[in-house]
């Protein structure tokens, strides 16, 4: 299989249109805060620290890879999002790569089925609602052509093997040849999120961009926009503001630690993001 001859010619076998992803549990009613770990302990300080949840990666260092599935069991049942990425380097994926993308995500899914069937949430009065899911686990993923397009027959395989779990684009959005076109790509792809800064070097700095694809996405199929790129506590605020989005995604690694060494995960820097988040109206 090859990841150029998919583009274009895979058919979503379960195509999810907005009503049908649109789940009140996914609107907490205040500016969301993801924070970007490599670890169990950063999961774990993520959630004591009030993060809404994690991205879990492996290898922050090359940008992110897949981690092990039994960091993602042992990291359950907190908000997780998978990294799913064989390698660092570009998003233009071999076959053998493709492979392994298919399978890492079968996998997974297939794993918070089975947790799921031990924590199911129950009923216990009032109108008969939606229940969150039993495990809130949802997918990052990435791929483009050698075009810098979208690889959208990559993706809906993806997603369809996600088997309805939340997708979120990565920031490879931001290495395309035109984001905002990129954008309006993954609405019909079953993509939920997408993280990007815009196409600039940070979240601050591409603001204008985010907010031109907020403005695009209400209203449609398009995919939330989770400002993402250089965040910190500090610059919540002016993120937010700036841009119009109601989700920033941050890493928050100890100060002094250098990119080759592991990203420890620094709670008080959480508690500063999500403090600054609560304070803003998330309309």
């Amino acid at each position: 299989m090859n990841a150029m001859r998919l583009t274009g010619t895979a058919p979503s076998l379960r195509y999810r249109s907005a009503i049908e992803t649109a789940h009140p549990w996914r609107d907490p009613g205040h500016v969301v805060v993801e924070t970007c770990v490599e670890d169990i302990e950063g999961v774990r300080v993520s959630a004591r620290a009030g993060a809404d949840r994690a991205e879990l990666c492996d290898n922050l260092a090359a940008g992110g890879t897949t981690p092990s599935i039994g960091a993602v069991e042992a990291s359950a049942p907190f908000g997780l999002r998978i990294m799913i990425r064989p390698r660092g380097g570009s998003f233009v994926f071999d076959a053998d790569e493709v492979r392994a993308m298919m399978a890492d995500v079968r996998r997974i899914a297939a794993l918070a089925r089975q947790m799921s069937e031990f924590t199911r949430p129950q009923r216990v009065g009032g109108p008969k609602q939606a229940l969150p899911p039993a495990v809130d686990l949802g997918f990052v993923m990435g791929a483009l052509t050698d075009e810098h397009a979208i690889d959208r027959g990559l993706l809906r395989l993806l997603v369809d093997f996600a088997e309805g779990a939340p997708v979120t684009f990565s920031k490879a959005v931001d290495v395309t040849r035109d984001p905002i076109e990129a954008y309006g790509d993954l609405g019909g792809l079953g993509v939920d999120y997408v993280l990007t800064s815009g196409g600039a070097t940070t979240a601050l700095d591409g603001a204008e961009v985010l907010s031109g694809m907020v403005a695009a996405g209400r209203g449609s199929t398009g995919p939330k926009v989770i400002a993402a790129g250089s965040v910190r506590p500090e610059t919540v605020r002016q993120v937010v503001e700036a841009s119009g989005v109601r989700e920033v995604h941050m890493r928050c690694s100890m100060p002094g630690a250098t990119w080759r060494e592991p990203q420890r995960t620094e709670e008080a820097q959480v508690r500063r993001a999500v403090e600054a988040a609560r304070t803003l109206d998330p309309h």
